[in-house]
């Protein structure tokens, strides 16, 4: 009986023509506090008080019940779902749960171009329409309302006609919401292949709900200047993280190249370490070759660290003389993957460095 009743209220809902009082709202969510917020979030509200028509719809929504979902979240197919709330809805949970300022902007669309977007948002609500595969980069809350807004009103916003967000990599753009010393941070673009530094055009970049927003105000007369519903709280801004990777990372670099310079790092400190960097390694490759995540592929973080360093420092850390052939093809992989690494995002030295060190000190053991 529900699925009828929400069957027929979006058939009602679909069918209803706006009136000319109606209004087409690209709504900008501020970025929150957890990583699946962190990037903001973009709604379009029709709101029509004519019709009573007050309908705010949101992509990129999941369930954490979902039946084995971090799995399904690992390996990329995690389903993804269009919702729909009162704008009011939308406003008190902000305000009073997330703590997330809110701007909205009305669009200069015609009569036609707002009954068609209407049209195709509630078409997308249909049970067998309203999941789709999520792509962080590509296919998300904000290139969905971007390309709705496209397909209706085909060349009105010109997306791409905005020197300010273009030069950067999906890569940068990413990073610019992220916390520099954070371990989030170095783990995502760790996770992250050669897909994630392609420089991204000005239409691209409005992956991000704030570029979407700044590119939607940069067409003047088609929009209204944006009007902010209410403020985010400040935010503290944290002094210098010294349990955070730089620091943690460097003293362990200099611990294990002392004690590589003394000759004092004993066998099972080298089989701690490769089976560490192993099995990470292991996992990138996982990510980019068994997942559908297309931006984790080519990753050079799996050149850098190599995967077969675990199982195989059980046999070379115990005879490196005897493994001198593989120990000296890995260092070179090593200082590739580290280049690479470190042009994509220097930070990523950090995480090879100790694993390198170990490996040019064993290519020099004579005996």
């Amino acid at each position: 009986m529900k699925k009828f009743l929400f069957f027929l209220l979006i058939t009602v809902a679909a069918k209803a023509q706006l009136s000319s009082k109606a209004e087409v709202v690209l709504v900008t969510v501020a970025p929150g506090k957890e990583l699946h917020s962190a990037f903001g979030h973009t709604i379009l509200w029709i709101n029509d008080p004519t019709n009573g028509i007050d309908r705010a719809y949101s992509y990129g929504t999941f369930d954490f019940n979902t039946e084995n979902f971090y799995l399904k979240f690992l390996m990329g197919t995690l389903p993804y779902t269009i919702s729909v709330h009162s704008m009011q809805d939308e406003f008190n949970y902000n305000l009073q749960y997330e703590k997330r300022g809110m701007i909205a902007q009305k669009l200069e669309l015609d009569s036609l171009q707002k009954n068609a977007i209407l049209q195709d948002l509630e078409t997308n609500l249909l049970p067998e329409n309203r999941e789709y595969a999520y792509k962080f980069f590509y296919d998300n809350c904000s290139t969905r309302i971007r390309d709705m807004i496209e397909k209706n009103a085909p060349g009105k916003y010109l997306w791409h006609a905005n020197p300010t967000l273009e030069g950067k990599s999906y890569r940068d753009w990413m990073n610019k919401y992220l916390a520099p010393n954070s371990w989030v941070t170095l783990g995502m673009n760790l996770a992250l292949g050669t897909p994630s530094n392609v420089k991204a055009t000005a239409a691209q970049s409005c992956y991000l709900p704030d570029n979407l927003a700044a590119a939607t105000n940069l067409s003047k007369g088609l929009s209204s200047n944006p009007v902010s519903l209410f403020d985010a709280e400040a935010v503290d801004i944290k002094g210098f993280d010294f349990t955070g990777p730089y620091v943690i990372l460097s003293l362990l670099t200099l611990l294990v190249g002392f004690l590589s310079f003394k000759n004092a790092f004993p066998f099972a400190a080298d089989l701690a370490l490769f089976t560490v960097i192993g099995l990470l390694a292991w996992f990138i490759f996982f990510l980019g070759t068994a997942t559908n995540h297309e931006v984790m592929a080519y990753n050079p973080a799996s050149l850098m660290l190599f995967p077969l360093n675990f199982p195989l420092v059980i046999w070379f850390a115990r005879n490196p003389v005897k493994w001198k052939f593989y120990i000296h093809m890995v260092t070179v992989f090593s200082v590739i993957g580290i280049i690479w690494c470190g042009v994509q995002f220097w930070p990523m030295i950090f995480v090879g460095l100790p694993i390198f060190i170990r490996l040019c000190r064993l290519s020099f053991i004579k005996k």
